[in-house]
């Protein structure tokens, strides 16, 4: 005989809008749930920009030497010729000299500002701000999309290759963001854990500094049923919910363990089973109706 916790006549069921739906067997990805960091680029920017300088500095510096060399040989043609003094000679080699110790410095510049930006950036978002026409440069500048840091919980040892990211309000939709590169810079709400890059499709509404992450892990997909929140009563701070046994009875299940996978859904690994008819709607109904029956009355104690 199925035991059951509870009898509803067919009409009560119809006048209190009880309703059910049959589970059926599902998969669930195991995911780690964590938060990402929104990446502040104003460093970048200014890097960008001390970097252009530089360059427009170097550029200057070689056309300068390119000059230099120019006046040298034609003062050497003179100097064969005789036509001008060696004084004038030697202070033409000290311009020249000068030329060329400017050019070399002013290209170092431009080579340890890049250098420095990729030790604190890394080179692929070091390259994209440091070049001219980068597609993700604009993008970033554009806030078309923004650029995320991750701290990998520690019970991961390789990044995904994509998350998804969403904001404290969970109504909004979760965004995909791509993997981009390790992150070696320091000091931005250190973490345990390895740091890395991640470039989300689009941007949140407002910008948002912090947002939930959840990362996939390298677990086999779980096997489950998905139910809905509303299914979900509480009884002496435990959770559950009532299948229907049969068209009036209804038995009442415990929920020890579900992982919340959006704001209307759990995912329940056991206890319930495929083909199960659950109730979503009227259940909180059912507990009261269960435990009302459960109290003696007058005639009880007779």
């Amino acid at each position: 005989m199925t035991q059951y916790n509870v009898v509803i006549e067919e009409p009560a069921q119809i006048i209190s809008d009880l309703k059910t739906i049959k589970l059926h067997r599902t998969y669930f990805n195991p995911q780690i749930e964590t938060f990402a960091i929104l990446v502040d680029l104003l460093p970048l920017f200014q890097a960008r920009a001390n970097y252009f300088k530089a360059l427009a500095e170097q550029q200057m510096a070689l056309l300068q030497l390119e000059q230099a060399q120019w006046d040298m040989r034609r003062v050497q043609n003179l100097q064969h010729e005789n036509i001008i003094s060696t004084r004038k000679f030697r202070e033409q080699k000290t311009h020249l000299d000068i030329a060329k110790v400017n050019a070399q410095a002013s290209q170092s510049q431009s080579e340890t500002l890049r250098l420095q930006t990729e030790a604190q950036w890394g080179k692929i978002v070091s390259h994209w701000f440091l070049s001219a026409q980068s597609p993700h440069f604009l993008d970033l500048s554009e806030k078309n999309k923004c650029l995320y840091l991750l701290y990998l919980p520690k019970q991961l040892k390789v990044p995904p290759t994509t998350i998804a990211l969403q904001t404290a309000n969970q109504n909004e939709p979760k965004q995909a963001a791509k993997l981009i590169s390790n992150a070696p810079i320091s000091g931005i709400n250190q973490q345990t854990g390895a740091p890395y890059f991640y470039l989300s499709n689009k941007v949140f509404e407002g910008y948002q500094q912090r947002v939930n992450a959840w990362i996939p892990t390298q677990e086999a997909a779980l096997s489950g049923v998905i139910i809905p929140v509303s299914a979900l009563v509480w009884h002496l701070g435990q959770s559950f919910v009532y299948i229907k046994v049969d068209d009036e009875h209804f038995k009442r299940i415990l929920i020890g363990q579900k992982k919340r996978i959006n704001t209307e859904n759990y995912f329940i690994q056991r206890t319930l089973q495929q083909d199960d008819i659950l109730v979503i709607s009227g259940a909180q109904m059912l507990l009261s109706e269960e435990f009302r029956g459960q109290i003696p009355t007058d005639d009880d104690d007779d």
